[in-house]
């Protein structure tokens, strides 16, 4: 697990670099990373359902986002974006294509439902967690 934390930080600072983050966001960058790959194997572990484990995990990240964001004085987006890498569903959706060129319609069709879902998740998660912090007063 630890070695999985470790590659978490450094896909999501590599991102940040890569799409040129500002350099003083950059070790938050990788921190919202492995606290969202952190959160998201503890769901999984505890829960055993991927579409909740990512939910949860993208809570964090927007969570992470909006703090560290007020910190450094930067745009929330810096630390969004750059925090749900970890835990965007590539391999689901490369299965869904797959099995589709192969002609394995079924199988296709529910790799792609729980890709749609995953996404879904993660999407409503930011989209909740982005809505509370205009009603809270600094």
């Amino acid at each position: 697990m630890i070695t999985e934390l470790f590659a978490a930080f450094v896909m999501v600072l590599t991102f940040g670099i890569l799409f040129q983050a500002p350099k003083k966001s950059l070790w938050l960058l990788g921190l919202t990373g492995t606290i969202s790959w952190a959160g998201f194997l503890l769901s999984k572990h505890l829960i055993g359902n991927v579409v909740i484990a990512s939910f949860i995990a993208s809570i964090l990240v927007g969570i992470c986002g909006e703090i560290f964001a007020r910190i450094m004085r930067l745009p929330v987006t810096v630390f969004v974006i750059a925090g749900i890498i970890p835990l965007v569903p590539g391999i689901p959706a490369y299965d869904t294509m797959l099995f589709l060129i192969k002609g394995q319609y079924l199988e296709g069709v529910k790799t792609g439902i729980d890709t749609l879902m995953i996404a879904g998740a993660i999407a409503l998660a930011i989209a909740i967690v982005g809505a509370i912090p205009p009603r809270i007063k600094s």
